[in-house]
């Protein structure tokens, strides 16, 4: 039954993306050309950056009614996800297929811990899109730019900043399944001081992580609060001190998988999750200077029938100091130092550990428009660890602009490295003879923009190859061990779409392989994509729907033995309507198939879910 939905669907999208395609543009539609501040150690056009980015504007998140950073990234080229169970449940990303530890996470270039791990893979789902202002994804290996974590790519939220008049809003939302969402803001300034402060409250029973269909009744409630602060000084037209901050703070009921299927358990979770990180840009007449020390703190509390059964404790102390010099109008070099000091607490009902471990590295960065329409950028890094030793990483990527045509050829190699984490060292599954990941990897594609700028596409081809990739080992220990050579492969494909002023499309299509010792990688989906369509009546400018259609194909889960995700597809919608210019009516339809799927072998997800929420602006 299902293969038939699924291929009406995709039959569906197919089709209607033709129709759309075939028809005659004649206006030129005003796009602004989007900068990236990840692709490179400073800010670069979009058509100038050879790496692969993707950049998710505000107005696409105001666009999607979405409150989760996963839940937009579902929109990006080569993004994948796997979450266990409900709201506030495990949710970790999977850029290109790579690991989830491979793919650093970002808030305006801060790093974040996790508090299980003591650094690494990030819990997606503490991560909310209050006071975003855009998401930029970077994939590849990147560890020449951003050291170890970045084999798989970056992912940097940036937050709003303070605007020149004062502004409030709150937000409002509930559903049908008593889920309630607040959020309200302020921004502004004083004088040379720019503020924007963003506080989220969540709240709701959940649905039970362990599958309803096996037997489990029990909801999993979450009770979450967070906020984030960004404040800008501007001591004078050449010196400015920036200050962000961010806290998230949670009590979860959750389930437990202990070497099997997702199980019913009386156990909750506590955490508090905190970054900040304070700069000093300075710009001098021949090369500027930014400063930045920024520390990262998480504790992560488990209680089991209300006693505490297990904790957590990680921090990540860093400091970076970066100089860019302007060589003449077509090079530039970059090049700085930064050191970083991380530390992790664990203890369970057997075992106590606490530890600390140290790393620097210097890092050099290059770009060159000598030659008409050719962009270069080569950066190296060089990596020193207490554990491991010295190590180095480079990346080339060059974006080359077809002359007299609408196409642009990019490509990227890099190398990446990443040291094992403390908890990988020496946790209850650690072992310390365990080595480094390194990593290759290369991508080539081929961009389209067309001469009315409402076509925007790309198709990249992507391979990659992780050493000594590590993982759980065999029973009964199951102490982590290096377990051989991973490689993925496979294309991305997008196309950006403004057919009218009415009309905007949004689409993407993965395809992925991973083999590691003859079998694929947990979890990976070899087909995925998502279609999001924006529509504004001509005749009803205060209406606008977003609807979106996302498809994920079937997947071995290595988790438990014998583990299968089936495939599936999701469907949602949501009708903005604006009462006027300060208040704003929103009603969302989620899963409007209401299709019984999960994103983890025997984790529970929401069926069909309606709310309706209020966005009042002062």
């Amino acid at each position: 039954m299902f293969k038939n939905n699924k291929s009406i669907l995709l039959s569906i999208i197919f089709l209607s993306l033709f129709s759309l395609l075939s028809k005659s543009l004649a206006n030129e539609v005003n796009i602004i050309e989007p900068i990236t501040v990840t692709g490179s150690y400073f800010p670069k056009k979009l058509k100038e950056t050879g790496s692969a980015v993707t950049i998710i504007n505000n107005q696409e998140i105001e666009q999607s009614g979405m409150n989760y950073v996963a839940q937009i990234l579902s929109a990006t080229a080569g993004y994948q996800a796997y979450k266990s169970g409900g709201p506030q449940s495990l949710t970790r990303a999977f850029l290109r297929g790579n690991e989830t530890d491979h793919t650093l996470v970002l808030i305006n270039g801060m790093k974040i811990v996790d508090s299980s791990t003591g650094r690494g893979s990030v819990d997606l789902e503490r991560l909310k899109l209050t006071g975003v202002d855009r998401i930029e994804v970077l994939r590849g290996s990147q560890s020449a730019l951003y050291g170890s974590e970045a084999i798989g790519g970056v992912i940097n939220i940036i937050l709003k900043r303070g605007t020149k008049e004062n502004k409030k809003f709150l937000n409002m939302e509930a559903s049908n399944r008593l889920d309630k969402d607040i959020t309200s803001g302020i921004s502004g300034n004083v004088k040379d001081l720019y503020f924007s402060l963003n506080y989220n409250h969540s709240e709701g029973p959940g649905i039970s992580s362990a599958e309803k269909s096996l037997g489990y009744d029990e909801n999993d409630s979450y009770n979450i609060d967070s906020a984030n602060l960004v404040v800008d000084y501007d001591l004078n037209s050449s010196t400015e001190i920036s200050l962000i901050s961010r806290v998230f703070t949670s009590e979860v009921e959750e389930d437990d998988a202990p070497l099997g299927p997702f199980i019913d358990a009386d156990r909750q979770a506590n955490l508090l999750d905190w970054q900040s990180a304070l700069s000093l840009n300075k710009q001098y007449e021949l090369f500027s200077m930014e400063a930045l020390v920024s520390t990262a703190k998480a504790r992560r509390y488990q209680l089991k029938e209300d006693r505490k059964f297990r904790w957590y404790i990680a921090d990540l102390s860093s400091v970076k100091l970066k100089f860019n010099v302007p060589i003449n109008s077509k090079e530039n070099l970059v090049f700085g130092l930064e050191t970083e000091r991380s530390h992790m607490d664990t203890q369970d009902q057997y075992n106590a550990y606490d530890f600390k471990v140290s790393s620097s590295s210097s890092f050099y960065s290059y770009s060159n428009n000598t030659i008409k329409n050719l962009f270069i950028d080569g950066s190296l890094r060089s990596n020193h660890h207490d554990l491991y030793g010295l190590s180095s990483t480079y990346r080339i990527a060059a974006s080359y602009l077809i002359p007299n045509s609408n196409f642009r050829l990019h490509s990227s190699y890099g190398t990446g490295y990443r040291a094992p984490t403390l908890d990988e060292i020496y946790g209850s599954y650690g072992s310390i003879s365990i080595k480094e990941e390194t990593s290759r990897s290369r991508d080539i594609g081929l961009e389209y923009i067309s001469s009315s700028k409402n076509i925007n596409a790309d198709l990249t081809f992507f391979a990659t190859q992780i050493d000594n990739l590590i993982g759980y080992g065999p029973a009964p220990g199951y102490k982590f061990s290096n377990q051989g050579s991973a490689k993925n492969s496979g294309l991305e494909l997008f196309i950006k779409y403004t057919l009218s002023e009415e009309i905007k499309i949004n689409s993407h299509y993965n395809f992925l392989t991973t083999n590691n010792n003859g079998r694929s990688l947990s979890r990976r989906k070899k087909h995925s994509g998502k279609t999001s369509i924006n529509y504004i009546p001509r005749n009803i400018s205060d209406l606008s729907l977003n609807s979106s259609l996302e498809y994920h194909s079937n997947a071995r889960d290595g988790a438990f033995s014998g583990g299968h995700i089936a495939g599936y597809a999701l469907m949602h919608s949501n009708i903005n309507y604006n009462l006027n210019k300060n208040s704003i009516i929103q009603f969302k339809i989620e899963n409007i198939l209401d299709q019984n799927y999960s994103e983890a072998d025997t984790a529970g997800s929401y069926g069909r879910t309606v709310s309706l929420g209020i966005k009042l602006s002062f």
